[in-house]
């Protein structure tokens, strides 16, 4: 869900079962002191199991052995998490993978979090889509975000390493469009993540989908600890000769569609191009991710930032346990830390740029 949708909710609706997570997270995170609450948003990578094979998504693709996927969570277990985020204060959920509906009593799950009043994203590639629509419908679901790899249907389909993946993606889109008529509910989003390949057209992405999705979103392709592409497909990265196109695309996009003139996008060049220029000028931190964010791997694994999974693992202590646990804190402040140069660039980044001058101003923290 991106930054402005999330807002957006905070201010329709939901502000009352948000405000208490979210203070708890900053008082915790301008104090450095231990947090006695819940995580405001818990991101649940629910398998590693997928059923397309993504140039760009090593870090899955590593951990689809028999073995490893035999080692995820049960059924059962799932639903003991799900009933753990239930009960907790947490306001938001994203459940995703791999690809989540190919998991036996994925909808189950996504059911309980609805219940207990959660806002609950799903992320897909859309393939399995038109099987579960009624059901997501039903359950009243918040948004579902769909991963495109092009509005052309063989490109997509060689970065998804499946031929028929963009058709069977768009009829699942269509699916949940047709069901839910002109209520706008769930959100739909696309989800593109733009290369050295095709960002000179990301123009025709926005306007490919607009018609059938309520957002298109885009993401850099990065190769760090949270986002590897695969051994041999580097030339998917972005060299600096694409600064100067990359930063002109990015105003022409911004002054066609007044959605992508925001913070996300006007910062992500400095991202892509100099990352530790960016955060040693000030202008990076991980705020969000360590304050307010926790992540659940598929084996039961925590971690406060995507891709450490240090906190522990759910099958011997509770969520609300691992938050509050001394041991978290030390490993949230490691993460603020201005030693800590470890970047990655998604909506939620962005959370980082307004958070950045409130933890400037704690008294408590000696290196803001």
């Amino acid at each position: 869900m991106s930054a402005r949708k999330m807002v957006h909710s905070l201010l329709q609706g939901s502000m009352i079962r948000a405000f208490r997570p979210a203070l708890g997270n900053l008082y915790s995170m301008m104090t450095g002191t231990p947090n006695s609450g819940s995580p405001f948003y818990v991101s649940w990578i629910t398998t590693y199991g997928c059923n397309r094979k993504c140039l760009h998504c090593d870090w899955i693709w590593t951990r689809t052995s028999k073995e490893d996927l035999n080692r995820e969570l049960t059924v059962d277990e799932k639903m003991t998490v799900a009933d753990q985020i239930a009960r907790s204060q947490t306001w938001g959920v994203t459940i995703s993978g791999g690809e989540p509906l190919m998991l036996p009593g994925i909808m189950d799950v996504l059911r309980r979090l609805k219940e207990a009043g959660k806002r609950v994203n799903l992320c897909t590639n859309g393939v399995l889509l038109p099987r579960f629509a009624k059901d997501l419908l039903d359950m009243d679901i918040d948004s579902i975000t769909v991963s495109m790899d092009s509005f052309r249907p063989e490109e997509h389909d060689h970065m998804r390493g499946v031929p028929g993946s963009y058709l069977k993606s768009m009829a699942g889109l269509r699916a949940i469009q047709n069901l839910r008529g002109t209520t706008k509910r769930p959100n739909i989003v696309i989800k593109a993540v733009i290369s050295s390949f095709n960002f000179k057209e990301m123009p025709q992405w926005v306007e490919t989908f607009q018609t059938i999705a309520d957002e298109v979103e885009f993401q850099p392709v990065q190769n760090n600890l949270v986002h590897q592409i695969k051994s041999g497909e580097e030339s998917l990265l972005f060299r600096p000769e694409h600064e100067e196109e990359f930063r002109q695309v990015l105003h022409d996009l911004a002054q066609r569609w007044r959605v992508f003139d925001a913070p996300y996008y006007r910062h992500m060049p400095e991202y892509v191009f100099r990352p530790l220029e960016f955060f040693d000028s000030g202008g990076f931190r991980c705020l969000f991710f360590s304050s307010f964010y926790m992540e659940i791997n598929p084996y039961g694994d925590v971690g406060c930032c995507p891709g450490q999974y240090v906190l522990g693992n759910l099958k011997k202590d509770t969520l609300l346990d691992l938050w509050r646990r001394p041991a978290t804190c030390d490993h949230q402040k490691s993460l603020r830390s201005k030693e800590n140069r470890c970047l990655c660039w998604t909506y939620n980044s962005v959370f980082n740029l307004y958070l950045l001058p409130i933890f400037r101003r704690s008294p408590w923290i000696k290196d803001p």
